[in-house]
């Protein structure tokens, strides 16, 4: 193994075990949009005892269902809601989370770095020199 390919290595394994340098951890940001449709999402800063949320709601009269993002009081993540939207009903369930802008989508989860996948794709590269690629 060449110097570059352990440098390489070893940038990867500081970014898997979280070791990598980041900024001080100010509030938390999330994304926000009403029940209106189609959800145009914002980021916003929380406050600090918020966190971010998704808020589900599905109609007593219908099948129908919307969605909500927003900051939420931690204490409301675990608690069904209700609320009133264009004169229907709805019973809303909450879905939390403690990471910025981590409400963007309700099923789809992304990558947790995209640095972290580029290195993992380049030292796989340098270490079996390249054959993968040709």
């Amino acid at each position: 193994m060449g110097t570059s390919s352990i440098f390489l290595c070893i940038l990867f394994l500081c970014g898997a075990l979280g070791l990598t340098t980041s900024p001080a951890r100010g509030r938390l940001h999330c994304y926000t949009c009403t029940f209106a449709k189609p959800c145009y999402p914002v980021p916003t800063e929380c406050q600090d005892d918020e966190v971010c949320g998704t808020s589900i709601g599905t109609s007593d009269q219908n099948d129908e269902v919307i969605e909500r993002k927003a900051c939420l009081p931690r204490a409301q993540c675990p608690l069904p809601g209700h609320t009133t939207y264009w004169l229907r009903s709805y019973t809303l369930t909450h879905h939390c989370c403690e990471q910025d802008l981590c409400n963007a989508a309700t099923s789809l989860q992304w990558p947790p770095s995209l640095l972290l996948t580029t290195l993992l794709l380049l030292a796989v590269s340098f270490t079996w020199g390249g054959h993968l690629f040709y």
